[in-house]
């Protein structure tokens, strides 16, 4: 059973002010909420209104969180499913990339993963990182893809990465066959 942020990192419920969320990943919609204490609701009420333009999703989407809820609720299952290939999968990709400048960096539990090149100047990272996507595509006709951000318009700029998902339908094979894509193209940079 899937377990609240404030328990996984063990912060007690009244020490937080506001909790956010997206329903963009894995909810396979978009937008997002925000819960907290009243102080903090009253404030975003009257003064959230440059940044709040919309009180509410599209019925399309909403509709889409919905079902993606009640599939969750009817089936928890499939949440310990990705929870546990989330984790051996990014034990499979460090392995992979052991010995390489690429590094993956997440939380274990999480199926959204960064893959990094660790290197100070960052032109040389975002090169190495569109060679291993490239590379991955070339000889393996696999696609992996680059982690895109608007960076004019974000506050703090986000390192180049490579985002890879775990998602509940792979099987084991294809998930193989992909970190062992990802590793070997890894070694030739």
């Amino acid at each position: 059973m899937p377990i609240r942020v404030t328990e996984h990192f063990s912060v007690p419920m009244e020490d937080v002010d506001m909790i956010m969320a997206s329903l963009e990943n894995g909810i396979a919609s978009t937008g997002g909420f925000c819960v907290g204490r009243s102080f903090v609701v009253g404030h975003q009420r009257l003064s959230g209104l440059g940044y709040c333009f919309s009180a509410s999703l599209p019925p399309l989407l909403a509709t889409a969180a919905s079902e993606a809820i009640a599939i969750i609720d009817e089936q928890p299952e499939r949440v310990q499913r990705v929870t546990q290939i989330s984790i051996d999968g990014q034990r499979k990709l460090e392995t992979a990339l052991k010995n390489t400048k690429f590094m993956v960096q997440a939380c274990p539990e999480s199926p959204m993963k960064h893959l990094y090149y660790e290197d100070e100047d960052e032109t040389v990272a975002d090169r190495k990182l569109n060679e291993l996507v490239e590379k991955v595509f070339e000889e393996n006709r696999l696609l992996v893809t680059r982690a895109r951000y608007l960076d004019k318009e974000e506050i703090f700029k986000c390192r180049p990465s490579i985002r890879i998902m775990f998602q509940y339908d792979l099987t084991e094979e294809e998930i193989n066959r992909a970190v062992e894509a990802i590793g070997a193209a890894a070694r030739q940079l």
